[in-house]
């Protein structure tokens, strides 16, 4: 239960940054340059607080590796096709269709981790499926 709550405050927390983003984004930065004071503002408060907490800078260089390709993917490569949506598009449009995301994560994590996926799952999938094609047909 513990969990669910945890993730339901990120989501909370995601739902906010989109219109931050927005207005940081309406202007003349670029989002290239927003990716990099997104991401550098990340890794210094997270480099503050592991000092500050002691955090352990020992562990496997192949997780560290592993990481890093997906913050590669994720905090470089996905954040910034997102914020070049968020700088032409509506929040109210790209945000939903960008958190469509676990939707490809249950996807993978059934075909390369081998995880099971239950009926309540596949219909899950499915009105995620439906949730992004009426906002995206909402547009016109």
């Amino acid at each position: 239960m513990k969990e669910v709550l945890i993730a339901l405050l990120s989501a909370l927390v995601w739902g906010i940054a989109p219109l931050i983003f927005k207005v940081g984004l309406r202007g003349e930065v670029s989002p290239l340059v927003g990716v990099f004071f997104h991401n550098l503002t990340a890794s210094v408060v997270a480099l503050v607080l592991m000092l500050a907490l002691r955090e352990s800078f020992s562990y496997p260089f192949r997780d560290i590796a592993v990481i890093c390709f997906g913050g590669f993917v994720s905090g470089f490569l996905g954040l910034l096709l997102y914020y070049k949506a968020i700088k032409i598009g509506e929040v109210s449009v790209v945000a939903p269709i960008a958190a469509s995301s676990p939707l490809w994560a249950s996807l993978f994590a059934v075909l390369l981790l081998g995880e099971s996926f239950s009926a309540l799952r596949i219909l899950g999938a499915v009105l995620v499926v439906l949730g992004v094609a009426l906002i995206t047909l909402s547009r016109t």
